[in-house]
């Protein structure tokens, strides 16, 4: 497969699952660019998988992609909101964690785990075998990560 048969196969639902975090079209498509960007710079990449694993590989980069942004963006905002010298070191307004917040919180691997296992239902052995980790440290992972997802929701109520 060609690179532009694999852009035409894939970019629609990895557009879908960028905006689907992002909520933006202009972040979503910069998060799905970046994520080809990442394929592309790494020749062997998609030669070397087919089928389930290239989707799988594909969704942790483009979810990878979509959260930096989130990220990036949400550092600028807390630096504007500093750059109006607001009282106190940090500003924190919490009307409420949603479960996409609480998520977002978590480390970058975790939050990966924790992804690929409730919102594209793979199963520990498949996110071990994905992410090369023992699947004992995947169900540990999900199992604390659950708690902590629980505890901010709990919080934010």
């Amino acid at each position: 497969m060609d690179f532009e048969a694999l852009y035409e196969q894939h970019a629609g639902w990895m557009y879908r699952l960028a905006f689907a975090i992002l909520r933006q079209p202009q972040d979503a498509e910069d998060a799905v660019q970046e994520a080809f960007l990442t394929v592309a710079r790494k020749p062997g990449f998609y030669g070397a998988l087919t089928g389930g694993p290239l989707k799988a590989a594909l969704t942790v980069i483009t979810r990878s992609r979509a959260l930096n942004i989130l990220r990036k963006r949400r550092e600028i905002a807390d630096s504007e909101l500093t750059d109006r010298n607001l009282p106190g070191d940090r500003v924190s307004f919490t009307f409420g964690l949603s479960w996409e917040e609480a998520v977002a919180s978590l480390p970058s691997f975790v939050r990966e785990m924790v992804l690929l296992h409730f919102a594209d239902g793979f199963t520990a052995a498949e996110i071990a075998d994905l992410l090369d980790v023992k699947q004992e440290t995947v169900r540990k992972t999900l199992y604390r990560a659950r708690k902590q997802i629980r505890r901010h929701l709990e919080e934010g109520d």
